[in-house]
């Protein structure tokens, strides 16, 4: 399908493919042991961080969204204490990247303005399918700036 003929949710989903592309580099560059390591005076290692995105976009493309129910549990994400290995978030880098696809490329224009509910900073939060869309593009976009300044706080060229 040629570009100007895609639906605005398939084009967002190419842009998060990009994003998400740019973070599956940097994993790529990395082995367990630096994904684990929390660099000094910042708070998550670089393996959480990414653990949690994927969290992220799984809830808010693919559940509030998509209407999937993902059963996510945000305080996980961000636990030291389960190990994050490089070949575990390759694997959701792409899962992730696959149901998105399923749920935006389908999506037409007209339904991006339909109301969703969604929960942030425990509080919910009423929107439009669209800007739960751009609130995971945007999440995204912030957590590979984060990663990229983890990377060079860890040394990792």
């Amino acid at each position: 399908m040629r570009e100007e003929q895609m639906q605005q949710a398939a084009r967002v989903a190419r842009h998060l493919d990009d994003v998400r592309r740019a973070v599956a580099e940097v994993v790529q560059t990395v082995d367990d042991v630096q994904l684990n390591r929390r660099p000094e005076g910042v708070s998550n290692t670089p393996g959480i961080l990414v653990r949690h995105a994927v969290g992220s976009e799984r809830y808010w493309i693919h559940q509030v969204v998509g209407g999937h129910d993902v059963r996510r549990d945000r305080q996980a994400e961000f636990d030291p204490s389960v190990p994050v290995r490089r070949d575990d978030l390759l694997r959701q880098l792409e899962e992730v990247a696959r149901t998105t696809h399923e749920v935006l490329d389908g999506l037409l224009d007209e339904r991006l303005a339909d109301p969703v509910e969604g929960q942030a900073g425990g509080r919910t939060l009423q929107m439009e399918k669209g800007d739960a869309v751009l609130r995971a593009l945007a999440h995204w976009a912030y957590h590979h700036g984060q990663l990229q300044l983890m990377r060079r706080l860890l040394g990792i060229p």
